[in-house]
């Protein structure tokens, strides 16, 4: 084994591969195939711009109560690398980690892997390792050429699709609905969350004899009057279902895809799943010297639109405070935009460890250009520290941006002490 501890391995991943996204998958299939990867399980896989997250968290626990013995791979981590391979909801030890990164370097021989590859590789090892019965994957980055798209899945789900990652993906909806459209299958259901989907992905899917299965014809939902949902397959029907702290569009096509991998859903605890289901990072509320916070990882229009959505359904006694760090590869102005009219007052905060993070500076332009009123400025951790004693308990205090800023957040607020809540 070339190194010992999951620390020196990362370290070495983060540095081994000349770029950090390498699209394209000849290189990963090849040594998937010497390592016999992927395994035997069932394989739901899923892609999309945002609530691809939430859409493995829910399938996840949908099919934990079905009874099965569930391997998860998602990314990035918000605080430990072992968030990326879950088995039932439980990141798997350091230990297994690096017997697989040891499997895969000795099987790569000379080719050279990204880090990301290395981990999708990680995660397929271990869930044949740990007999694993169903493997939900998320897709990193796009879809046809995102080293998951390897595997062969069973179910296929696309569940929003909107513009990020231009420099990979392009800016124009209809090619990125296209590359996301790339893990679908002949004959395998391909289903789609995102109700006004680019004709790409519909045209992709027949052209490749996929199972088409749009929300709004094989599947509906619907929020009731009474803020609980319904929703709906063929003859199937379940009303007054809990309203839940993720996505909603993520949860319902969660319920369909399971149902695809041959679940009853009329056998599940189906309120008390749903009732649940919890996702760190996403309307995340901690406790820091005795106030509350709310996390977000928002980072590009789409996400920050749905944010917006939420915090609009939340009444604010006092004020509503924002502290913000971004990636300066996003759309700043665009992501920032539909959170103006309920934020009343920002920091900006630098994230200096993270080369891709924004300066204050650059954030305070873009904030002041759209109205935005900034009270403070520097690293999280000082204005954590120092502006928050001068808001008032009633105010709402939110802190987004980013998965780095999320995580860095939660490292400064001790989240593993903390009592963690998530949802509105």
């Amino acid at each position: 084994m070339r190194f010992s501890s999951l620390p020196e391995w990362l370290s070495w991943l983060e540095q081994h591969h000349p770029q950090e996204i390498d699209l394209g998958l000849e290189r990963v299939a090849k040594v998937a195939r010497r390592l016999d990867l992927p395994g035997p399980s069932a394989r739901l896989v899923i892609a999309g711009t945002n609530g691809k997250g939430s859409c493995v968290a829910a399938s996840t626990a949908l099919l934990q109560a079905a009874g099965y013995r569930v391997g998860s791979f998602t990314s990035p981590h918000l605080q430990r690398y072992n968030e990326r391979i879950c088995i039932d909801g439980q990141p798997v030890a350091d230990e297994l980690i690096c017997c697989a990164f040891a499997a895969i370097d000795k099987a790569r021989a000379d080719i050279s892997l990204t880090y990301f590859e290395f981990g999708t590789l990680a995660a397929l090892w271990v869930f044949r390792q740990q007999a694993v019965n169903i493997s939900v994957l998320e897709i990193g980055l796009g879809g046809r050429l995102d080293a998951v798209n390897l595997v062969d899945a069973d179910v296929t789900v696309v569940t929003s699709i909107d513009v990020d990652h231009e420099q990979w993906l392009g800016s124009d909806r209809g090619v990125i609905g296209r590359e996301k459209a790339g893990i679908f299958r002949p004959g395998v259901p391909a289903l789609c969350a995102d109700p006004t989907a680019p004709s790409s992905v519909e045209d992709y899917a027949r052209e490749i004899g996929a199972l088409w299965m749009p929300v709004g014809q094989v599947y509906t939902y619907h929020v009731q009057s009474n803020g609980d949902w319904q929703w709906q397959c063929e003859s199937e029907t379940y009303s007054n279902l809990p309203a839940v702290s993720l996505p909603l569009p993520s949860v319902a096509v969660a319920l369909m895809a399971v149902r695809c991998l041959g679940v009853e859903l009329h056998k599940l605890p189906l309120n008390q799943c749903l009732a649940e289901l919890r996702l760190s990072g996403r309307l995340q509320k901690v406790i820091y010297r005795d106030r509350e916070i709310l996390l977000d990882v928002a980072h590009n229009p789409a996400a920050t639109r749905y944010l917006a959505e939420r915090l609009s359904e939340r009444p604010v006694t006092g004020k509503s405070r924002a502290i913000v760090a971004m990636m300066t590869d996003k759309d700043i102005p665009a992501s920032l935009s539909p959170m103006m009219a309920l934020v009343d007052a920002w920091a900006v905060a630098s994230l200096p460890q993270v080369p891709r993070a924004a300066s204050t500076d650059l954030l305070r332009t873009h904030l002041q250009a759209l109205g935005g009123q900034v009270e403070a400025e520097g690293a999280l951790a000082d204005l954590l520290d120092t502006w928050l004693p001068f808001t008032d308990k009633e105010d709402l205090l939110l802190v987004f941006g980013s998965f780095f800023t999320v995580a860095a957040a939660l490292a400064i607020v001790g989240a593993e002490d903390n009592l963690l809540r998530t949802g509105m």
